[in-house]
């Protein structure tokens, strides 16, 4: 498992980082069925509906996003956040994708 999105869910300071496997990137070192199961994992995480009033923040790599979202994800950067929307059929929708540049301003007008 990699520390670093460990590290990074910390930092965010959202709450209590917790890995798990399913977020783990597995790439050469798993098999294809192994990759498919973890991808299929993050797509319900996604889906599943957080508890009331809140949100469910998930670090994870290139590799799992392009996986589990395909090829629209190709071009994602370090520091690039998915919104996603769990839908009433049980899977979910994009709402937006924000650019690690756009933060500091998120952060600014939230503030205000």
């Amino acid at each position: 498992m990699f520390q670093r999105a460990v590290e990074t869910g910390t930092l965010l300071g959202f709450g209590d980082a917790k890995p798990t496997m399913d977020l783990t990137e597995g790439g050469l070192v798993v098999t294809p069925i192994e990759n498919n199961r973890r991808a299929d994992a993050f797509r319900k995480m996604v889906a599943t509906v957080p508890p009331a009033a809140s949100n469910v923040v998930i670090v994870s790599h290139k590799p799992n996003i392009l996986d589990a979202f395909g090829k629209d994800w190709f071009d994602i950067r370090e520091g690039e956040a998915s919104v996603f929307k769990p839908d009433s059929s049980g899977g979910y929708k994009l709402i937006v994708r924000i650019q690690a540049s756009e933060w500091s301003k998120l952060a600014q007008a939230s503030s205000n």
